[in-house]
């Protein structure tokens, strides 16, 4: 799945924030990513809602809310790699996510930005 949109870009210490809305299958989605040192956080809102966290070799958990229910994905990450050069980036994350115990499917995480030209 890709997607194109426009977004914010916040820098605040070494912590850089990417915030951009989506439109979902089940309405509008806001998406704030984190990203510091050693972990990054999805956090998501509106018709859907989760704070989903990458760390690398690391198994995490979090819900997945939606208006028909919660589901529980397990996120266990592989590989978590970022680069930025002044005001575009690059972030990549492998991991396998596992939803409500079923079987585990392996997952690719690309997000790149940069700043609009005018």
């Amino acid at each position: 799945m890709e997607v194109h949109t426009t977004g914010e870009h916040v820098l605040k210490g070494k912590t850089i924030y990417l915030r951009y809305e989506e439109e979902h299958e089940l309405g509008f989605v806001k998406t704030t990513v984190k990203v510091t040192q050693n972990e990054v956080v999805v956090m998501r809102s509106g018709a859907v809602t989760m704070k989903q966290r990458f760390i690398q070799d690391a198994q995490t958990l979090t819900n997945y809310s939606t208006p028909f229910g919660r589901l529980q994905l397990e996120t266990n990450t592989k590989s978590l790699s970022f680069e930025t050069h002044e005001l575009e980036g690059k972030l990549v994350i492998l991991y396998d996510l596992q939803i409500d115990e079923k079987e585990k499917h392996v997952h690719k995480l690309m997000l790149t930005y940069k700043e609009e030209q005018k």
